[in-house]
């Protein structure tokens, strides 16, 4: 499969599940259109812009229910209902972090304020739990239906424990990189495995299949954190004082940071060793996942290689991931 294929593959997978969150956020009398409209906008779904966000939980779930089941419409409003969780804590995270810009738009609550941001992040996660309740016209058993449910309130319950921790982070001088992976392991990791036995729960009732794609939800997880963020963290970790000066000066800046920035972090983190030590921290966890997945999935066709590629490019991979990824000892 030619990457211009699975990338039109993977559009076409998120166009279903745009729709899909669309469909729920739809209201007709015109007085609240604006309410669903900060939903919209925060999703990068409003009228003439660009979709915002990669939906890469989603299209986990989607992709992992096509995988072992066929049939991914079916899993349409489980997909919708993870993204719509994920979001409802990405408003109120820009709230408590002050963020003035998201994907290089203004945020919710710095377009309309704190008190309609929170709300509209309240509403986000009630709409989440209607789309799960749209399992019960797509043939699902009722039992998965509350597995199911089961599964993303305590996800969101963790997501929201990691936030805590998050905050009570930035008035403590003595975060390791292990309280970091923590942390990191509720926020992003929890909702990635989630994510993945999510769609074995709706496709299965095998208990050792959703056991083993929560697992490589994890180290999905685990890689996509590491790729994503952790660089800076180890770099300040190891840093000496006057090093994590010039890097906080660096890091200052509103992203997209300033192409000159971007060059003299690297130099700073080729000096102290980090980038070989993250690569081999992000090889190691999309390996593990990539191991699991073909296990547990190995007769997937066309949806196994496209969570491979998924895997591969959410996590920094240069070359297309192999057919069948080996895991060394």
């Amino acid at each position: 499969m030619g990457t211009h294929s699975w990338q039109a593959s993977l559009e076409a997978r998120v166009a279903s599940i745009d729709e899909e969150i669309r469909s729920l956020l739809t209201q007709p009398e015109p007085a609240l259109q604006p309410f669903y409209g900060m939903m919209l906008y925060h999703l990068g779904l409003d009228a003439g812009r660009p979709r915002g966000g990669k939906r890469l939980r989603p299209l986990l779930c989607l992709l992992v229910f096509e995988a072992l089941a066929g049939e991914p419409e079916r899993v349409l409003p489980a997909a919708a209902a993870i993204e719509l969780l994920h979001n409802f804590t990405l408003i109120h995270d820009d709230i408590e972090d002050q963020d003035p810009a998201r994907h290089h738009r203004p945020t919710v609550w710095s377009v309309w304020g704190v008190p309609q941001a929170i709300n509209a992040g309240d509403g986000m996660y009630a709409v989440s739990r209607l789309a799960v309740q749209r399992l019960r016209k797509r043939g699902f058993p009722a039992e998965r239906i509350l597995d199911f449910a089961n599964l993303t309130d305590q996800t969101c319950v963790r997501v929201c424990e990691g936030q805590f921790l998050d905050i009570s982070f930035e008035s403590r001088t003595d975060v390791t990189a292990e309280r970091y992976r923590v942390m990191a392991a509720r926020k992003t990791g929890a909702l990635f495995a989630a994510s993945a036995q999510s769609a074995a729960m709706l496709a299965s009732d095998d208990a050792s299949v959703r056991e083993q794609l929560a697992r490589f939800g994890e180290e999905f997880g685990q890689a996509f954190q590491a790729h994503d963020d952790l660089l800076g963290m180890l770099a300040f970790e190891r840093a000496s004082p006057r090093v994590r000066a010039q890097l906080d000066e660096l890091f200052a800046p509103q992203a997209p940071l300033p192409a000159e920035n971007v060059d003299r972090i690297r130099a700073i983190l080729d000096d102290l060793g980090v980038r070989p030590m993250l690569e081999r921290e992000i090889e190691a966890h999309r390996g593990r996942a990539l191991h699991i997945l073909h296990g547990v999935a190995a007769a997937g066709g066309p949806p196994l290689l496209l969570l491979d590629h998924l895997v591969a490019s959410a996590t920094g991979a240069a070359d297309e991931p192999a057919a069948a990824p080996t895991l060394s000892a």
